[in-house]
Parts: structure tokens; sequence; C-alpha cells
């Protein structure tokens, strides 16, 4: 050690000034929010491009930021608008998401896109987008099997587990255009991190312009008062679980649909009790893994309430293919929802 002393000179650390960052005048111009008024089937990613683009019209304080897939999650409409609220982050989620947080904490209202599946590689730096209390709306496209052909390494199939497990965060998964819109708007006026999972394909319309969705909430489909099992759906099982309301109602059988959209924070106490009122039986599909997912979020409070419960999702490995043989194969389509509830309680 003296010898390493003896060898390093008495070197005087030189006087650093460093100049401050120039404060930013932001003078965010801000119009009248638009609403897109839908009539035909369209897939809630690019219901979500659609209402980006009227956020980012309305208030210039709205940046949106993509890695490289902004034509499919349809970011990209911001583009039309202005360069200056599009920053295009290239293949590194990574970099997104550390982009998003400091454009978040300078004061902007950031909205970060990419596909579901791509987003996990940016997980620790979702994590520490939390713990700075910052101000991000993630979106996640082409979630699930429903994807069809691309194959399992496009599939988000695991994206609501990572963010149902930020703390504080809002996990929302829209079933139609309108929806998405509405969630899209609640999404920019919420503080912390919000995560709207979209779908590829196009969906049909379930709801109207005027619909309202609140946070935590569900929204009822079909009810009766001679229901035997309440159906669960979020997002494109939503469509599974009709069909399967609408196979079991010819023979005479009545159930309840629920579209579960609130999937972090969720009313569970106004959940058990109307399926305490329908029958006493859950069934929920999603287009997940069974791991942190819808399913296992309303178990853990439904269980010990005197209310059955099965459970569909995606419990393998999945391979390419269309969507509709995809639901199949792995279990969650209209089918699946029959076969349960007819099965062994």
């Amino acid at each position: 050690m003296k010898k390493a002393l003896d060898e390093i000179p008495d070197y005087k650390m030189p006087k650093i000034r460093i100049k401050k960052p120039a404060k930013i005048n932001y003078n965010s111009k801000k119009r009248k929010l638009e609403h897109a008024n839908y009539n035909e089937s369209t897939a809630t990613r690019k219901a979500y491009g659609e209402a980006l683009y009227n956020l980012a019209k309305s208030d210039s304080n709205i940046i949106a930021v993509d890695a490289e897939v902004s034509n499919s999650t349809y970011s990209e409409t911001v583009k039309k608008i202005s360069n200056n609220q599009f920053i295009e982050s290239f293949i590194a989620e990574q970099n997104m998401v550390g982009m998003g947080l400091g454009l978040s904490k300078k004061g902007f209202n950031v909205f970060a896109s990419s596909f579901a599946a791509f987003l996990t590689r940016a997980h620790d730096q979702i994590r520490m987008s939390g713990l700075s209390n910052s101000n991000i709306t993630f979106v996640g496209s082409h979630s699930g099997v429903s994807i069809g052909e691309d194959g399992a390494s496009q599939m988000g199939l695991d994206d609501i587990s990572m963010f149902r497990g930020i703390l504080g965060s809002f996990v929302f998964y829209p079933s139609d255009a309108f929806m998405t819109e509405k969630l899209t708007y609640l999404c920019s006026k919420l503080k912390g991190i919000k995560y709207i999972r979209t779908t590829r394909a196009n969906t049909s319309l379930i709801y109207n312009k005027d619909e309202k969705f609140a946070i935590g909430d569900f929204k009822v489909l079909k009810e009766s008062k001679k229901d035997k099992c309440v159906f669960v759906g979020s997002g494109i099982t939503v469509y599974e679980a009709l069909k399967a309301y609408e196979k079991l109602n010819k023979k005479g059988i009545n159930v309840a649909v629920v579209d579960l959209y609130s999937i972090k924070p969720f009313n569970h106490e106004k959940f058990v009790k109307f399926v305490k009122n329908h029958g006493k039986k859950i069934i929920v599909s999603e287009d997940h893994f069974r791991e942190g997912g819808i399913g296992e979020m309303l178990f853990s409070k439904i269980s010990g309430k005197d209310i059955k419960f099965k459970h569909l999702c995606v419990k393998e490995l999945p391979h390419s293919g269309k969507p509709e043989e995809l639901l199949k194969k792995y279990g969650i389509d209209s089918d699946s929802y029959v076969r349960s509830f007819k099965g062994k309680w």
C-alpha cells in the first residue's frame, strides 16, 4: 500500500462547474378532446391509436414513445400531429421506458407502447418507474394466443402478471373500441403506472360512445334470475363467453356474462355479491398463463366464500395457428366454457 501511495502523486481535484439545465417552458396547448364514432368491428389496438391521436391533438403535453412497432400498436397516428410528440426508441424497450420515465419526471404525460410480449424485456425499468412515482401509460398489443400465426415469441402471455406486480399500478383489458377509447382517456388523467392490454384482431362493438367505465368495476352483459353460473371474460374471451351464453341459452340454460375490464384494482365485494345472486359458480377464461393472471386475482378473494370456481387459461407452450384454432386448442374458447360448465364441479 505504501509503495502504491508513493507512486500516486498528490493530485488535487480540479474544480468543476456544472451548468444547470435550462428551465423548460412547455406552453402546453390544449384543445377540446374529440371522440371517435365506431360503427363496425375494430381492433382495440387500432382504437387505442385513434384515442391517442385525439389525446395528443387536444394536449401538446402528451408524448408517445414506441419500440419500432408503431404501425402495429397504432401509436404512429401521433406522427400526423407533430414530430415533437412522438419518439421512436427502436428495438430497445429498456431505453424506451427509461426515456418515458425521464419525460414523465419533466412533466410530460407519457404513453409507451410495444407488443405485450416485448414489454417484459423492460421489467426492471418498469419496476423502477413505479418506484420513481412516474406517470406513464404502457400499452401492450398482440396479447395472447389470439394473435394467431406469429407464434409464441410474439404472444404476450405473462404481461398481466408483470404489471399487476408493480406497486400501485392500474391494469385494464378492454374488449371493444369504445371501451378502449374511454380507458385510454381515463389513463391520461390517472397518476402512476397504468397498463392497457390490446387485442390484435378486430372485435365487434359491445358498447356505445356514451358508456361509462369506472375504475375497479366490471360490466354485466347477460343476466337473469335463473342463472346457474357466471361466465367471466376479459378482452378477447368476452366474445367467447357471449358465444357460450348463446349455446346454452338455446338449450334453456341461463348463465350470466361479465366483462372484467379492470383487473387492478377490482371491486371484489361487488363481484362476490353478484356471483352469490347468480348461481354461486364462476368460470373465468383468459388469454394468459395461469400464474399472476385474472383467475388468480379473482380466486384470491373468493376463496372461502361458498363459491365454486373454474379457471380456463393457457397451460402450455402455444404453437402457431389461426386465432380460432388456438383459442380452441388451448381451452379458452366458447366450447371450453360449455364443457367446463357441464363438467364435474
